[in-house]
């Protein structure tokens, strides 16, 4: 169902998450220089055709010292250039690149992996690193394991006509609806249990004052 679904990847997003960050924060325990971590997101996974969807591409440095010269660049899926600039980029800060794209055609949009360079020493090319970010739903590959081919929805959106789109959110919603209703039949049994119980120590109560 889609709520346990979106519970287990949103789980297995914050377990990825978790051991990358562990492992970055290891990293710069010995490392000196700059480190970057470039994450990169968007506000939906599907869209309907001709709707906007934003993308995200944040940059944060775990190093132990600043990065320079930091530059961001996204190249779209129509040729162009999304890109920003950073001088100066301290340990523990981070800078984010937002912009929007609309989809012109069904199908898959691709979105690619942002590339992020950046110099150990300021305006020293010779001292130039590069970074590059996550590529989208990689969470939800993840959660498909190796067995489901994840290039049909793996660094793409998927863009849909109306009706195809309200089909699968209404879809969503039954069954987000109904993993709901399932939840809450166990969460609530041990209340109705009490006060079933609670009722026959009424009815006890009530047959011995009525004796009396």
């Amino acid at each position: 169902m889609a709520a346990l679904k979106v519970l287990l990847l949103l789980c297995l997003a914050t377990l990825v998450a978790t051991t990358c960050f562990a492992q970055v924060a290891q990293e710069a325990e010995i490392n000196p220089h700059p480190l970057l971590f470039v994450s990169k997101t968007t506000s939906n996974d599907d869209i309907v055709l001709g709707s906007s969807v934003e993308v995200v591409v944040t940059v944060t440095n775990y190093g132990q010292s600043p990065a320079f010269d930091v530059q961001i660049s996204d190249l779209l899926d129509d040729g162009s250039l999304q890109s920003k600039s950073i001088a100066y980029l301290p340990y523990s800060a981070s800078e984010t690149l937002r912009y929007t794209v609309t989809p012109t055609a069904l199908g898959n949009y691709a979105v690619s992996v942002a590339e992020v360079t950046y110099n150990v020493e300021q305006g020293n090319p010779a001292t130039s690193r590069k970074a590059l970010s996550n590529l989208i739903r990689e969470g939800e590959a993840y959660y498909y394991g190796e067995g489901v081919d994840d290039e049909s929805f793996r660094g793409v959106i998927s863009v849909l006509t109306r009706d195809r789109y309200d089909r699968l959110h209404a879809r969503y919603i039954k069954e987000s609806t109904a993993y709901i209703f399932l939840g809450a039949i166990p969460a609530l049994f041990p209340y109705v249990l009490y006060r079933v119980k609670q009722s026959e120590v009424d009815a006890l109560l009530r047959q011995r004052k009525a004796s009396k």
